[in-house]
């Protein structure tokens, strides 16, 4: 066994599927398994399902499934050698550098260069910060009131004034210069060489959730333009993607249920060093479906907090078709006019902020009073609001949900349930055509399901009950199959028997080469069983004898007319009948 089968036998042993996913998604007990609102799609209705005794996920919805290894991947944005290497430190297992594609191979080695890259930057733009002599940046820091802790826990910096001074830095490092101008820290010349791309600015390491550097954010010391410069889109960071301190606050938002969300660095570092835990940044930008994605696998509600001016509210409207299409109950606060969090909380201290979270109106309020009290009250502002909401409620796939907020609604704007709602339907017909696509392919795949319900059985019964392998190994029963998909995986299901005198139904994905083959494999593992233990024999013999039945009609009807072939055939079946007897 190679090092890596060997590494990663040893470390699905020790993992337990449950407590790794748990630790990003909300998971509760359903029957055997676990389920939770998916990390990778957007959806209201729990359909990820985790399965602690086939140590796999699979989510109805988007398909995404596998091993612990899968899901890491998945959700890290990782190769498989990092998985392996990010595992087997957590569970302490040895491995060696032998492992992985060549492909595989080179991308991780460049993710760990950009890595290393990184964090030696960030150890640069420490070094400066702590250098004195006039630093710009240490005097901003102090009249912001950050203490020492909170500048050493998030490791802030400071990118001195300088076009070369990282530059010289990486190089006499023997930094490849390539590489760095990848990880976005320098930028070419147009005549040869490189100049650093943040200069003059207070230096925030950006963290990914396993507190690695994976980009930086400055802020200038005086009043250039751009006022805030983000690392550009590279291999380890995506803009979007992570919001900023959730590497920190995430045990915090789980333990309390709850995230708070502000927009800027200085206003979650003003938070932290008050004393509130659960909060994180959108580093500036618009919240994005990730990054809800990302919180909603720890909180159950989100508390988002705006600044007074007409950005602020604008960026809260924007906000509610996000989190009504991840599921993810919102409120929405809006500070006094002037202030953002960090002035906020460090004039007036933590309590009166916590008493504007406590006072938060649910988000779909808010934006039915942002509407209405700008000129909405009048008929033709209720119609523009409506036309406003309603594209946005038809996106809700619960019927229940879409029904409750159009009573909201009507309360609200004064008009009629029943007109609204009828609105509404038509509002969810006319989205698109590729919704009316979707619905098509979903009607046409539920009638294929029902055509397939003796491939569900068979499948379901050789996965949950390896012991009616040996029983129908020899029987032909993949003639009664009607789905290819299927067929496939009774087929490998067969052909690993022969070879080993047993299968394992966890193992058997990694056989499979089609990832809609893959699919259905763990649709059928995560699904209960259909047959009790003593009913599989029970099962085997019906489907001995369906086989049978099959056969005999098939050569009857080879034989057609003619009376000599039809008298093989009865002899045939006579003969059969009386061996089994």
């Amino acid at each position: 066994m190679s090092d890596t089968s060997s590494a990663k036998e040893e470390i699905k042993r020790a993992a337990d599927i449950v407590q790794v996913i748990g630790q990003y998604v909300q998971l509760k007990k359903a029957g055997k398994n676990f389920m939770g609102l998916c990390p990778f799609h957007a959806e209201k209705a729990p359909s990820f399902t985790v399965s602690p005794d086939r140590q796999m996920f699979h989510c109805f919805g988007c398909k995404k499934g596998g091993d612990v290894f899968a899901f890491w991947m998945e959700y890290h944005g990782v190769t498989f050698p990092e998985a392996l290497k990010d595992l087997a430190e957590r569970y302490n297992i040895t491995i060696t550098e032998t492992f992985s594609s060549g492909e595989e191979k080179e991308r991780t080695r460049i993710r760990e260069t950009l890595f290393n890259i990184n964090e030696i930057a960030a150890q640069y733009f420490q070094e400066a910060l702590g250098q004195s002599g006039g630093n710009p940046a240490v005097e901003y820091l102090k009249k912001r009131a950050l203490p020492k802790e909170i500048i050493s826990e998030f490791r802030l910096g400071y990118a001195p004034d300088a076009w070369d001074g990282l530059t010289n830095f990486l190089k006499n490092r023997r930094i490849d210069m390539k590489r760095a101008a990848e990880a976005g820290l320098i930028i070419p010349k147009k005549g040869g060489g490189y100049y650093d791309r943040f200069r003059g600015r207070v230096i925030f390491p950006i963290f990914n959730l396993r507190s690695q550097v994976i980009g930086f954010g400055g802020r200038v010391l005086n009043d250039a333009l751009p006022k805030y410069l983000n690392t550009p889109e590279t291999l380890l960071f995506h803009k979007g993607e992570f919001p900023y301190g959730l590497h920190a606050s995430h045990k915090a938002i789980r333990e309390r249920g709850v995230t708070v969300i502000v927009e800027g660095y200085m206003d979650l570092l003003a938070l932290r060093k008050h004393g509130l835990q659960e909060v994180v940044a959108t580093l500036g930008t618009a919240l994005t479906h990730d990054h809800i994605r990302k919180i909603k696998g720890y909180a159950g509600e989100a508390i988002v907090v705006f600044d007074s001016d007409e950005a602020g509210r604008v960026a809260a409207l924007r906000s509610l078709p996000l989190f009504l299409n991840e599921g993810l109950s919102a409120r929405a606060v809006v500070l006094p006019h002037g202030h953002d969090p960090d002035s906020f909380v460090n004039k007036n201290g933590l309590s009166p902020f916590l008493a504007l979270l406590e006072k938060g109106a649910p988000l779909f309020d808010f934006f039915l009073d942002q509407k209405l009290s700008g000129g909405g009250d009048s008929i033709e502002g209720k119609v523009t609001v409506l036309k406003e909401i309603l594209p946005i409620l038809a996106q809700l796939q619960n019927r229940a949900q879409r029904s409750l907020y159009a009573g909201r609604l009507s309360e609200r704007i004064g008009i009629k349930e029943d007109v609204i709602l009828s609105e509404l339907k038509a509002a969810a017909k006319g989205l698109s055509e590729g919704g009316l696509q979707k619905d098509l392919k979903d009607r046409m795949a539920a009638s294929s399901a029902k055509q397939r319900i003796g491939d569900v059985q068979l499948l379901n019964l050789l996965v949950h009950h390896p012991i009616a392998v040996s029983g129908l190994l020899d029987t032909d029963c993949t003639k009664l199959l009607t789905d290819a998909t299927t067929s496939q995986i009774v087929k490998r299901i067969f052909e690993n028997y022969r070879q080993g005198g047993r299968f394992s139904p966890e193992r058997l994905e990694e056989s499979l080469e089609s990832e809609e083959v893959r699919i259905r494999l763990r649709e059928a593992l995560v699904a209960d069983s259909i047959y009790s233990d003593h009913e599989v024999k029970q099962a085997v013999r019906e489907i001995e004898e369906k086989v049978r039945q099959t056969k005999m009609t098939n050569l009857i009807k080879a034989a057609g007319g003619d009376p000599e072939a039809l008298n093989r055939v009865l002899l045939e079946l006579k003969a059969q009948e009386a061996r089994n007897h």
